[in-house]
């Protein structure tokens, strides 16, 4: 449930929240990420820069913040 990570003043469309939402939800699970710890926050904003950056595409941000938390946090797998 990525909302609660936006901040109050971030405006993300509806079919974006939805898109940013499933994939913080697929990658939480995949690395084994509790939804409401500190490697969730990060990923929240790492999704959501780079949203804001201009990526748009799922699979992209799939793969990027999914390899950015990797490098961080490790990841249970």
């Amino acid at each position: 449930m990525i909302q609660r990570y936006l901040p109050k003043e971030s405006f993300v469309d509806p079919a974006g929240l939805s898109m940013l939402g499933s994939t913080f939800d697929e990658i939480c699970r995949q690395r084994g990420i509790e939804a409401d710890g500190p490697e969730a926050t990060a990923l929240a904003g790492l999704l959501l820069r780079h949203y804001r950056a201009g990526i748009h595409d799922r699979e992209k941000l799939l793969a990027m913040a999914g390899d950015a938390v990797q490098a961080l946090f490790g990841g249970a797998q």
